[in-house]
């Protein structure tokens, strides 16, 4: 049975979608990280500090392709090109990117392991909650299992 058109955009992107729910996830109990943002803290600027610690380990552990293809796709997002979406649209092209490359379980955990994680998040954050963090981990590594097409235009950033 084919699936409709769209389908996959809405599961991945639309106000119920993945991307939202795994960004409410990480925005909770997120301590601000810049000191530019006392406001509402940015997922992204998280995923930013866990790229700047796991870049450091990538060259001292480049047969960990997790981290290697985390790194890779933060990378193509911090290029000038990518500067036109936003925080929210690179936090979004990374979720797909992973999806597409089926390794987010494995960012997620890598995450979960870094400093930043035990820096940036106060004790009623995912990360410090090990119940909760298993069952999200367990949802996320089932898409790992699936072939997911992810739409161009999700991550059309990252495709030039």
């Amino acid at each position: 049975m084919p699936i409709p058109p769209g389908t996959l955009v809405t599961l991945l992107c639309g106000p119920q979608g993945l991307v939202p729910a795994l960004q409410g996830l990480l925005s909770a109990g997120l301590r601000p990280i810049s000191r530019f943002n006392r406001g509402t803290p940015l997922v992204w600027e998280f995923v930013h500090k866990v790229y700047l610690e796991v870049s450091e380990v990538n060259t001292c552990h480049p047969d960990q392709p997790a981290i290697q293809s985390f790194v890779k796709c933060v990378q193509l997002l911090m290029r000038p090109s990518s500067n036109s979406v936003g925080l929210d649209g690179k936090f979004q092209t990374l979720i797909c990117l992973g999806v597409r490359e089926g390794v987010l379980h494995r960012w997620f955990y890598m995450m979960s392991q870094s400093l930043a994680a035990s820096k940036c998040y106060d004790n009623t954050g995912i990360f410090k909650q090990d119940s909760m963090l298993d069952e999200i981990m367990g949802l996320l590594k089932i898409l790992e299992d699936l072939s997911i097409p992810v739409d161009v235009s999700l991550i059309h950033q990252t495709e030039r």
